[in-house]
């Protein structure tokens, strides 16, 4: 049974490495504008909260 427990180990991380390049090469959304706006926004709002 120890032999097998260590084939698992390559196995497991053979799974874990696939797991991982399929939800790192996923397409993400690029919208630039928009975050520079919410920064905007929320920069703006901690200067009103902090100047109260």
């Amino acid at each position: 049974m120890d032999p097998l427990t260590w084939l698992l180990i390559p196995l497991a991380a053979a799974f874990m490495a696939s797991v991982w390049s399929c939800c790192t090469g996923r397409r993400r959304r690029t919208d630039d504008w928009a975050h520079v706006q919410r920064y905007d926004r929320m920069r703006a709002a901690l200067a009103r909260a902090t100047a109260s």
